[in-house]
């Protein structure tokens, strides 16, 4: 595609098939969309198709959630392969997966769940992105996730264990803002500290969600969830402004999975994203499509 660039990230969605229609007869608020690539590898005939329908009118990018790098086995070579020409299919200009592990041999377990924080677990995660890199053609990217516990063997903290396993492998850094926010006060640490100790240049693509508080008389706190289902909080959006003025990311995606319908609050994210960067830029906000190089 022959597209020309915009002077700042490119602010967009990510896919969900459930509003498909609405997502295309929309096309000009999004300047990107994020494919979530085992949808479509494994989702139905019809879903795919509007997928692939895609390419070519809107920027894609690409976002695993299978691959669960963080377990102890072997990765699914076929699996990758897979990966690999759906992300050629689509023009995808990166691939994205989490830090964590999803299943153990024989057994799928249905959540993302976090690695201990070693140096140990860090050089076999360290060799898995060798081996992805190795398989597909564009840049490979690291996601921070989310975690209701963390390990008592871990002994970096999370900047540290992202970092060391980034500089090892060049691999890059897909920050979700929402993720840091909530593992910041879930767990007691500085998120701003966190966005410090990344190198300058890590950082090439951005999530934003909002969650749900959840207070329960067995939580000795209420504990901030990560539902995908909310508007973007204030504290997301202040991370944001903080993450800009120190890394230069090519993307901003907006996930929402549950209350779809809400559209007018999809909306309202993408355009209070769209003028925290216009702010950063000093450019205007813009809620049109911006044509791109990818």
């Amino acid at each position: 595609m022959s597209r020309r660039a915009a002077p700042h990230p490119h602010i967009g969605l990510g896919y969900r098939d459930r509003i498909d229609g609405w997502i295309a007869a929309n096309l000009g608020r999004f300047e990107v969309l994020e494919i979530t690539l085992d949808n479509c590898l494994f989702g139905a005939e019809a879903s795919r198709a509007a997928v692939f329908d895609l390419v070519g009118k809107v920027p894609l990018t690409a976002h695993g959630i299978g691959l669960s790098i963080g377990t102890d086995a072997p990765l699914d070579l076929a699996y990758l392969d897979e990966v690999a020409r759906l992300l050629d299919r689509l023009q995808a200009p990166a691939y994205s997966e989490h830090l964590a592990f999803t299943r153990i041999p024989g057994r799928d377990l249905g959540n993302l769940l976090p690695l201990p924080k070693t140096l140990n677990v860090a050089e076999s995660v360290i060799a898995k992105v060798r081996t992805v890199q190795s398989r597909i053609a564009v840049p490979f990217l690291l996601e921070n996730i989310t975690y209701m516990f963390d390990w008592p063997d871990s002994a970096l903290s999370d900047a540290e264990f992202l970092t060391l396993i980034c500089r090892e492998t060049g691999a890059g850094l897909l920050l979700d803002l929402e993720n840091l926010y909530l593992n910041a006060a879930n767990h007691g640490f500085d998120a701003y500290a966190f966005i410090d100790a990344l190198p300058s240049g890590l950082v090439k693509e951005i999530h934003l969600a909002g969650g749900k508080t959840v207070s329960e008389p067995f939580l000795p706190r209420p504990l901030l969830v990560d539902t995908h289902s909310y508007p973007v909080p204030e504290e997301a959006l202040a991370l944001l402004d903080y993450m800009l003025a120190r890394q230069s990311p090519a993307t901003i995606v907006l996930e929402r999975d549950e209350r779809l319908e809400e559209t007018e609050e999809i909306i309202a994210d993408l355009d209070a994203i769209r003028a925290r960067v216009a702010a950063r830029f000093h450019a205007q906000p813009e809620s049109t499509h911006v044509e791109l190089s990818i």
